[in-house]
């Protein structure tokens, strides 16, 4: 038989079941400390998570500062509440020299007042009258129209007087109207000089990224990911409870909704930025973890169809621990992978891995040590202990035998070694009766083996006239005669028995 390759040697015994109870307090204790995590960053630092700019809304810009520069964080805090820049926060880049991550809650460069006093001001351009003006709230543009064509350099000449600095285009419109696009400059290029005004020209060397949400488009992704999260968790819920019975599938789930919440705690606690990228990471580890679940509930009930008079404890203690060996290769496999991209990568690629690291933890263990504890539980509360038991009882009245259908005697188990359709003969009871019956027959043999032989011609009857025709009249000697021929071949008919 081939043989693959095992971490773990088979008929390995660790007690699973038996200390599942100090586990599940494990991971009370781990909830809790998310728990209590997110209280303190609320208290202390205004939201439980460390939302970006995805679901929170503003702008976030990362500046590189002038190579050799020394000026530290907190005095570029200091500078941005002075500014006016209310709830600014300002951190260093740790995988960058020299570079700083800002995020504001603004999202536009000028705010209303500011439009208002860039209207009034074009409304004095004499050139073209100023027909319609239109700024859109959070956005980057504003959009005008004029009864003639504009000079476009002294509309941004008036515009930047009015500190609504920007580029004048060509808008969009109907024929005989004079439409006029102002593309205002972002927050970063804002954030920029005013920096260099701060601490002098050339302070900041360049914007490396600025990302602007407005915060109803913040609200609406944040709505959307927690939706995603609800009905990936339902729709598994409804597989595994296809797949094989509702006993199962609230273990899978709750298995899964602890996975997902020990990600969101492991970001609460190191406050990590909490983004679309740790959703994409969340649903990753929620495909992963039901993956190994599937695969030990699988096994549990393949144990449960082959010893089904076994305690339904010791068949699941079985079946996890002839899946470790391969649980352990396959998250050890995607470890090493995920691991690499957390060490070398930077920015959100790096905070992807690092969710994706904690899920693979917590997924292998929750599989282990919550899935199948919570089975238990649901078998003895609910089914008295013998939950286990109905399918195979519905199969074997249907004809099938098993979950797993009828087997053959080619079928072997990799426990025992033994036939699989032999043990299952020998659970129904059906082995040894027809064990009983050979014996029988073997016992009979030995007690007296006669062979057929021709009666002599004295005791032939005498035939019948032609006319008549007769049977001859059996005796008893012809009767044990003819039984005996018949039970040797019905003796050959039989198949061997195993030595």
């Amino acid at each position: 038989m081939q043989k693959f390759f095992e971490l773990i040697p088979s008929g390995t015994n660790l007690n699973f079941v038996g200390n599942a109870r100090k586990f599940i307090f494990l991971s009370i204790l781990l909830a809790v400390l998310s728990i209590a995590s997110m209280i303190y960053n609320a208290s202390a630092r205004g939201s439980a998570l460390n939302f970006g700019i995805d679901f929170q809304g503003g702008s976030t810009v990362r500046l590189a500062l002038a190579e050799g520069s020394k000026i530290e964080v907190q005095q570029i805090r200091d500078a941005l509440d002075k500014l006016g820049y209310e709830g600014a926060s300002a951190l260093t880049v740790p995988d960058a020299d020299n570079e700083v991550l800002i995020r504001i809650k603004e999202v536009t460069s000028i705010d209303k007042e500011q439009a208002d006093r860039c209207e009034a001001a074009v409304k004095a351009y004499d050139r073209a009258k100023l027909v319609q003006f239109s700024y859109p709230p959070d956005s980057s543009k504003i959009f005008m129209k004029f009864d003639a064509q504009p000079i476009y350099g002294e509309l941004e000449r008036i515009l930047g007087d009015a500190g609504c600095e920007g580029k004048v285009d060509k808008g969009t419109g109907k024929e005989g109207e004079f439409p006029v696009d102002v593309s205002l400059i972002g927050v970063g290029a804002k954030l920029q000089e005013q920096l260099d005004e701060t601490f002098g020209a050339g302070t900041v060397d360049h914007i490396v990224s600025s990302e602007t949400v407005g915060a109803k488009v913040g609200s609406q992704l944040k709505t959307d990911g927690i939706k995603s999260l609800l009905y990936a968790i339902g729709f598994i819920f409804l597989y595994v409870m296809l797949r094989f019975d509702l006993r199962f599938a609230p273990g899978g789930i709750v298995a899964l909704a602890h996975d997902a919440f020990l990600v969101v705690g492991a970001f609460a606690l190191t406050y990590k930025e909490f983004n679309l990228q740790t959703i994409a990471a969340l649903l990753t580890v929620v495909g992963y973890s039901i993956n190994d679940t599937i695969v030990v509930f699988d096994r549990i009930r393949e144990r449960v169809a082959l010893n089904r008079d076994q305690p339904i404890e010791e068949t699941t203690n079985l079946a996890l621990n002839e899946t470790l060996s391969r649980t352990i290769l396959t998250s050890g496999t995607t470890l090493l992978v995920v691991l690499s991209i957390w060490i070398l990568g930077s920015g959100p690629i790096k905070d992807f891995a690092f969710a994706l690291l904690i899920g693979l933890f917590v997924g292998t263990y929750s599989s282990l040590f919550i899935a199948c504890p919570l089975f238990l539980w649901i078998n003895r509360r609910f089914y008295g202990g013998e939950g286990h038991l109905i399918e195979v009882r519905k199969s074997e009245a249907t004809g099938t035998g098993t979950l797993l259908g009828s087997a053959t005697n080619e079928e072997v188990d990799d426990a025992s070694g033994r036939p699989v359709g032999e043990i299952r003969s020998e659970a129904r009871g059906e082995l040894s009766t027809s064990d009983a019956d050979e014996d029988e027959d073997e016992e009979s043999d030995d007690e007296g083996e006669t062979v057929a032989q021709p009666a002599p011609a004295a005791t032939l009857s005498k035939p019948a006239p032609a006319s008549v025709p007769s049977k001859p009249a059996p005796s008893p000697e012809a009767d044990e005669d003819d039984d005996e021929p018949q039970r040797t071949s019905r003796r050959r008919r039989r198949r061997p028995r195993p030595e």
